[in-house]
């Protein structure tokens, strides 16, 4: 017997492209392909089933990718060179002026956020060299460790140079880890929200971010985790919770 694939193991989910000449069959039934059929591919499941299907496709600013899924199955999407959301994109077109005046009150809005929880939580902006983009460039997490965090990340156009220190960003985006009840009686941070913000909409990000802190406030005041206490250094100087934080 050969050696087992990742396909046989499980490890990968087998691509099945839709169009093998001018035929296609995607449900099993052979027929000539349409104009819509080409460049999709099923990822299938172990019982046939298929978890989706994925095509991708050029446009004015780029490319697609396009991934319907068939399945009420969580399904994460990771890339090494993630463009900003759709809606981010179009601060692309704002005058720069306008899009660093509401970076800076951005900041501004959470730095306050960080101070007035500073008894219940962490706060890092992107001044802080720990983070610098994993999970995020502002975060929030709680003193006691447990994977949970509000993170915000900052977006720019394609082609910015990193180098530049004037570089402005077109939007943020952000994630919402938080405690789970697991079957078993556990918790786990997961993710429960995730979104993208355009410089015009800064203030309901920074309301999220509050939200987020006094959720963590409330913890802290029910016992359920520690906040600051004589043994925690301040901010600075060491940086507890760090460990599993994902975007």
């Amino acid at each position: 017997m050969g050696k087992l694939t990742p396909y046989d193991t499980g490890a990968r989910l087998e691509p099945h492209v839709w169009v093998h000449g001018q035929t296609t069959s995607p449900e099993g039934r052979a027929r000539p392909a349409e104009d819509d059929d080409f460049g999709r591919v099923d990822f299938d499941l172990d019982d046939g089933t298929s978890l989706a299907t994925v095509y991708l496709m050029p446009t004015d600013t780029g490319y697609e990718m396009h991934i319907h899924q068939h399945s009420e199955d969580y399904l994460a999407v990771f890339g090494a060179n993630e463009p900003p959301p759709r809606a981010v994109m179009e601060g692309a077109r704002l005058d720069p002026e306008y899009r660093s005046r509401q970076m800076m009150l951005l900041s501004e809005g959470l730095d306050a956020v960080g101070k007035e929880y500073f008894d219940s939580l962490w706060y890092h902006n992107e001044g802080e060299p720990l983070f610098s983009f994993d999970p995020g460039h502002y975060v929030f997490l709680p003193y006691e460790k447990d994977g949970s965090h509000f993170a915000i990340e900052e977006r720019f156009e394609r082609g910015t140079d990193w180098e530049d220190e004037d570089r402005v960003p077109i939007g943020w985006t952000w994630v919402d880890y938080q405690m789970v009840p697991q079957p078993d009686g556990t918790t786990t941070a997961e993710l429960v929200a995730e979104g993208a913000t355009t410089p015009a909409d800064i203030d309901r990000l920074i309301d999220r971010a509050r939200i987020w802190a006094q959720q963590c406030a409330d913890r802290v005041a029910r016992g359920e985790i520690e906040g600051l206490t004589p043994h925690r250094t301040h901010p600075g100087t060491q940086t507890p919770g760090t460990e599993g934080l994902t975007r």
